[in-house]
């Protein structure tokens, strides 16, 4: 696919880029193989192929692996400020910033 200077000139616009114009040349060939391989994958036939929702609908996974997504305090609170230089009454203790 042939890729204009207008057409490079409308991307630069669009992606508030600015390329030098020596660079302009080998981004038009960059970006033409890029479509070139665009209409490849649209020679591709998917006929009878079903769309995926998800990747793992394919892969034998068994539903026991997944957590529940609820809200915890993590339990380890004792943990956690053990790695703080400074805590008091179960928070982190940093000086004052604001007077």
């Amino acid at each position: 696919m042939e890729i204009k200077k207008q057409d490079i000139l409308r991307i630069e616009r669009l992606a508030r880029l600015k390329l030098p114009e020596q660079e302009e040349q080998g981004f038009s060939q960059r970006l033409s193989k890029v479509f070139d391989w665009i209409d490849q994958l649209r020679e591709v036939s998917i006929e009878g192929v079903d769309p995926m929702v998800s990747p793992l609908d394919t892969v034998n996974v068994p539903k026991t692996t997944w957590r529940n997504d609820e809200v915890s305090d993590g339990e380890c609170q004792d943990q956690i400020l053990s790695n703080a230089p400074e805590a008091q009454h179960g928070y982190f203790s940093v000086p004052k910033v604001v007077e």
